[in-house]
This record gives C-alpha cells, structure tokens and sequence, in this order.
C-alpha cells in the first residue's frame, strides 16, 4: 500500500491496568510534572471508517500501512479539527487541519461529507479527503472520549490518557453495544528516535501493545 504521509515520530503505547493507575500518574509527575503547556483536559475524537469496517480491519490484520480518519475536539462537544493519521510499523505520519465548527445534534456526529476547512483553499484539507474518497462512503464508526495527561521529557512527549468512553453509531460500523468504558488506561510514548528510552520507561515496566484506541474502542463495543 502506498504511503501518503511524510513522517512525523515513533508512537509506542503501553496498557495501564487500574491497579497501577496511581504509581504511574505519582511517577510521571515526579519526573516531569508541569512541563507541557497544556497539561490536562478532555480529548473527544470522532473515527470514520467505511461500512466494511476497512481500517478497523487494517488493525487488526496487522497490515503494514494502517489508516484512521477522525474529527477532534476537547470537551465541548464541538469539533474543530480533522486529522487523517497514517502508521507504518511504529512510525507515524499524519495530516492535520482546522474545520470549521461543528457540533453534535444530539448525539448524532456530523456526516464525513458535510466537513468543511476554516480556510476554503487549505491544501491539508483537500489531501485528507481525496484519500479518504479512495477508502468508499466514510461513517461515523466510534467516538473515542477520555482524560488526557500531557508531559514532555526532552524530545519525548508522554501522554497518559485515562477514563476512555467509547460510543457506537448504527449508520457506521454494526455494534452490539452502543458504550462502554475501557477497563484499562493507555500510556503514549511519542518520539522521533526510534525507541524510548528513558530511566521512566525502566522504573514502570508496563506492557507495550500495538492496537489503537480507535481499535480497542471498536472492539469492546463489537463483542
């Protein structure tokens, strides 16, 4: 599969199980409270994929080249960003550009085809959907929602992302639950070295995972 996206960072990502939560929020304080500019607040994502469920399926067959397609806001229940992110093994590239606003009605996420850029003639814009056109007729699959802690350590940025609300739509994906909260939390490592390391990663010892939250979410939901 064609690679589309220049290359941004490594992104490795480890599972936090509940019992642990504390010790790793205690230690990266300690190693690195206070040092992001934004460090904590509400991430609220919207994913497409199409109703033959391509990128969850490129998840989850490992392909080389995955894709997800996704709208984010921060809490508020407006979206105003749309990002198309490509991950070829541990390398990650991505497209990034602003929408014009949109809100939910109800609950119900805007439609893939109704988005529009804050800027008419936004180049970003017009990539992401040309490729996402390539993909078929793009649906709501699942809202991903959670509290983001935020770090920086050098080149590293740390997120720890806890509290993770997913939510399912039946014009997109077939789910047999329509929500679900992850019994776990997710630590992300972004870096543009190849592998962390930090004294961190060798006091924590969490278990490294490949899947996701756009995956892991679908999957809780569908079985």
């Amino acid at each position: 599969m064609l690679v589309i996206c220049d290359f941004s960072y490594y992104e490795y990502k480890y599972f936090v199980a509940n019992e642990r939560l504390g010790y790793i929020s205690t230690l990266l304080e300690s190693f690195a409270g206070d040092s992001d500019p934004f460090p904590s607040g509400c991430v609220d994502s919207i994913y497409y994929d199409t109703v033959d469920a391509r990128c969850y399926y490129e998840c989850l067959n490992g392909d080389s080249v995955k894709r997800k397609f996704r709208i984010r806001g921060y809490g508020d229940n407006v979206y105003q960003q749309l990002h198309q992110k490509e991950k070829l093994l541990s390398g990650v590239g991505k497209f990034k550009t602003a929408l014009q606003p949109r809100r939910l009605v109800g609950e119900q996420p805007p439609p893939w085809d109704s988005l529009c850029p804050a800027r008419p003639d936004d180049a970003s814009f017009h990539k992401i959907k040309s490729l996402g056109s390539q993909y078929g007729t793009l649906l709501p699959a699942v809202r991903v929602r959670y509290q983001r802690q935020r770090y920086r350590l050098f080149d590293f940025r740390l997120t720890l992302d806890t509290n993770i609300e997913v939510f399912g739509y039946g014009d997109g994906i077939t789910t047999a639950l329509g929500y679900e909260v992850l019994p776990y939390h997710v630590l992300e490592v972004k870096t543009r070295g190849n592998r962390p390391k930090l004294p961190f990663m060798g006091l924590v010892k969490l278990p490294q995972i490949s899947f996701s939250k756009f995956y892991l979410g679908l999957t809780a939901l569908r079985f």
